[in-house]
């Protein structure tokens, strides 16, 4: 589910609304997504208990998604790991032995 393209930054939307909800439209504002992605990636997430879905019996019909506990626990999961990833960022080192000679490349094997 986590691996749908845009998920991620949907999620991040959802976290970032606090304890507040955020209209269908003010998410497409933020993350400039077509409504049919939108909707597919937000029904998912309401089907799997991260989001609550609110639909308001208004002309035009308003609907509003806010974040469940659950989602709350896995953002603080994303925390951690954007706090790890900038501690132990992973940068491309040249090694150069005694001899002066750049070490033969290793090429990892594919799977």
């Amino acid at each position: 589910m986590l691996g749908q393209p845009h998920m991620l930054s949907i999620l991040a939307t959802l976290i970032g609304s606090g304890p507040g909800s955020l209209r269908f439209t003010e998410i497409q504002n933020r993350l400039h997504l077509s409504p049919k992605t939108l909707s597919s990636r937000l029904r998912t997430l309401v089907e799997g208990g991260f989001a609550t879905r609110h639909a308001f019996r208004e002309i035009p019909p308003r609907v509003e998604y806010q974040a469940t506990a659950k989602l709350v626990q896995l953002g603080t999961l994303f925390d951690l790991l954007r706090g790890w990833a900038e501690e132990n960022t992973m940068h491309a080192t040249l090694t150069v032995s005694v001899t002066g000679k750049v070490p033969a490349r290793t090429v990892p094997l594919s799977v």
